[in-house]
């Protein structure tokens, strides 16, 4: 009996199905009946009753308990072992990749200086690949936005995510026609996502929070457009639309964590303008295991996070929609 196969096997028994467990866990299906069945032959029982579906015996009932034991205590351990990290003190973040690279160079310099003797393990994902493996990866804290609530977890509301309309200026141009700075001064306020209906958009897959927001303003506009191609990194989006291939939408907070400077060498070939916020809209949270809670070096990472939306709240401006 190992950590992975305990791991496994919680999987299985909350999805209540193999299959899913093994999406989420990320290996194959018949990898994670193989580490069932020797963990069934190393205890001498069988854990799960072959339903549909899945249900655990009673001696899987008892085993999910232990090991669910086990493996905080495993956690707990890592926390305060100080000769297998660099520190006394260990926290696992586990991070939406987008927001990483907009708060961390902002918010882990001085926490770390303030803080010499910590540890910290970063798990950067996209926000469908910590929905799944946040229940199962140990992480004690996670900031992102996520499309629920995983089980057993509370979320803590830090920034609303408003969302910005990325135009090339050369769609603009061909869409505007003579109107051009007239449309400019009106979608300054507010951008009528109806009126690009016919230009070419960016798609992000549904299952990532940027595509949740793509879908719900196309759903809000009652429109259909054009896609010309799709991709799952949001920053790789914001390249192409920047580079001219299509329409983006993009979200507000990305777009205030780059310099001033980046942002003026942007809009040399884009304009930026503003979306209605939608009340559906995910927030950027942060969520812990509520019966873990949060204590020590995680506490304090995850106050030094909230401080730091508080403050970009607290100085929020308009969107720079500025241009040559």
């Amino acid at each position: 009996m190992d950590f992975t196969s305990l791991k496994s096997f919680i999987a299985v028994a909350e999805e209540k199905s193999f299959s899913s467990a093994a999406k989420n866990l990320f290996i194959s299906q018949q990898t994670l009946s193989k580490q069932i069945a020797k963990l069934e032959e190393e205890l001498d029982t069988t854990l799960f009753i072959r339903s549909r579906p899945l249900g655990l015996t009673p001696d899987g009932g008892n085993l999910l308990q232990v090991a669910r034991e086990i493996l905080a205590l495993k956690q707990q351990f890592e926390e305060s072992s100080s000769k297998s990290f660099s520190g006394t003190h260990y926290i696992h973040l586990g991070i939406e990749h987008t927001i990483a690279r907009a708060i961390l160079p902002r918010v882990l310099p001085r926490f770390l200086n303030e803080h010499p003797d910590t540890y910290l393990k970063l798990s950067e994902e996209s926000p469908d690949v910590m929905q799944k493996s946040i229940s199962y990866d140990g992480v004690d804290l996670v900031i992102g936005s996520l499309g629920s609530v995983p089980e057993k977890f509370e979320a803590v509301p830090l920034c609303r995510k408003e969302h910005l309309l990325v135009v090339p200026k050369e769609i603009m141009a061909r869409l505007a026609g003579d109107r051009l700075e007239e449309l400019k001064e009106k979608f300054a306020g507010s951008a009528d996502l109806s009126f690009f209906e016919s230009a070419p958009f960016i798609k992000i897959p549904r299952q990532s929070s940027g595509g949740r927001a793509l879908s719900g303003y196309l759903k809000y506009y009652d429109i259909s457009p054009r896609f010309v191609c799709e991709l799952t990194n949001i920053e790789n989006a914001f390249q192409l639309a920047n580079s001219g291939i299509g329409v983006f939408i993009y979200a507000k907070v990305f777009w205030d964590m780059l310099s001033p400077e980046l942002q003026r060498d942007y809009l040399k070939n884009i304009y930026i303008f503003p979306l209605p916020y939608l009340p559906e809209t995910e927030d950027v949270c942060a969520y812990y295991n509520r019966e873990a809670g949060l204590h020590g070096m995680t506490q304090e990472l995850f106050e030094a996070v909230r401080s730091f939306f508080e403050d970009y709240k607290a100085r929020e401006l308009p969107a720079n929609t500025a241009g040559e």
